[in-house]
């Protein structure tokens, strides 16, 4: 693997960020939306990508899912390009994959629910954050 893949997919992940890379002996671009990085069965890091644009060497047009082994990505070069969590495409952090040797994975800021800010005064003031003796 070329010193920093892991590091440059992972900052990817992070900052949900698109890449672009060069696959094994390839000369294609692919630019993806990297979403996991975890250990496979074999003990390869692997990432989860979406691949949007690019080379495809099934001959499959994008967009689709695809797993990268990390030691395969000859070159990779982090774009301005930011992403969203590609739920509605299938993406779920709850996978089995997931569980053991998961090393990156991309994470929703965002609260599950949160109040407009038109009913907030209507709902009364917060409670106290610390603990209260009764």
């Amino acid at each position: 693997m070329v010193p920093n893949i892991l590091k440059v997919v992972t900052k990817a992940i992070k900052e949900k960020r698109c890449a672009a890379i060069r696959y094994y002996n390839q000369r294609e671009i692919r630019i993806i939306e990297p979403h996991a990085i975890y250990t496979n069965e074999r003990g390869e890091l692997v990432a989860d990508c979406y691949q949007t644009r690019g080379f495809s060497s099934s001959g499959r047009p994008p967009p689709f899912w695809r797993p990268f082994r990390l030691k395969k990505i000859a070159a990779i070069s982090l774009l301005k390009e930011s992403f969203n969590i590609r739920n509605a495409e299938g993406f779920s952090a709850n996978r089995l994959k997931y569980r053991n040797g998961l090393v990156a994975i991309v994470e929703d800021e965002r609260p599950s629910f949160l109040y407009p800010e038109h009913v907030l005064h209507e709902i009364g003031p917060f409670l106290p954050t610390r603990n209260i003796r009764r």
